[in-house]
């Protein structure tokens, strides 16, 4: 009885990855499915100590190349007026450390921090929570609640204070020129005040352009419906 059952499991399981039928795609896809959302995720959550170990970049606000802005415009940190098609760390600060100098954050010192090059659109971030945030780290954080932002923004530390036991933290996509306050951009999304019950982990590793899959699906379907 148990041989027949292995047998008839095998046989099954044979079908589902070798067979061309439509039907065994759709039971494959549903297996991946089912074991990546109740397997893979809550296993990979658990190791990570947080409930985004894996996230996609949606957007180029840590790009640290040129890219074209919403105005269709070549730019980086809000312009662009050079022939480089690449943007090596030197000339990253070249046009955007000016920023960053300002509020004395040096070159030597953001060179110093984790991912001083940034990061894609597309690109999949490895999300580590049990940590300690210091200045230069790349946070995952939820916007704030009059926020009209659909996701949580990846952005990098630039500023932490503490007023009288109230740790408040700043962040800034290092593709854009400014911080993002209630009064620049349409979403209303605030990064001069996150609290760090808004901080869902750090950034500790990055995989290049795998989240391109995701985007092109996500596209694909605001165009359709």
């Amino acid at each position: 009885m148990t041989e027949n059952i292995f047998g008839k499991v095998k046989r099954g399981w044979d079908w589902v990855w070798n067979s061309d039928s439509l039907l065994s795609w759709v039971v494959a896809f549903i297996i991946i499915f089912v074991f990546v959302k109740f397997i893979f995720f809550p296993v990979l959550s658990l190791l990570f100590g947080t409930a985004l170990p894996l996230a996609g970049v949606e957007s180029s606000s840590m790009d640290h190349q040129i890219v074209k802005d919403e105005r269709g415009f070549l730019s980086i940190c809000g312009s662009y007026s050079g022939e480089n098609n690449y943007l090596d760390f030197e000339g990253y600060w070249e046009h955007c450390g000016g920023w960053y100098e300002a509020r004395n954050i040096t070159q030597e010192q953001f060179y110093s921090f984790p991912l001083h090059n940034g990061f894609n659109k597309g690109d999949i971030v490895l999300v580590y929570g049990r940590f300690t945030p210091q200045q230069g780290d790349i946070i995952i954080f939820t916007p704030n609640t009059n926020s009209l932002a659909p996701l949580p923004i990846v952005h990098r530390i630039v500023s932490i204070s503490d007023n009288e036991g109230v740790i408040v933290y700043q962040t800034k996509g290092d593709h854009n020129p400014e911080q993002l306050t209630v009064s620049n951009n349409v979403l209303r999304t605030d990064e001069t005040k996150i609290s760090p019950e808004q901080i869902v982990g750090k950034v500790i590793f990055r995989i290049p352009y795998l989240g391109w899959v995701k985007i092109w699906f996500s596209d694909l379907f605001n165009t359709v419906f």
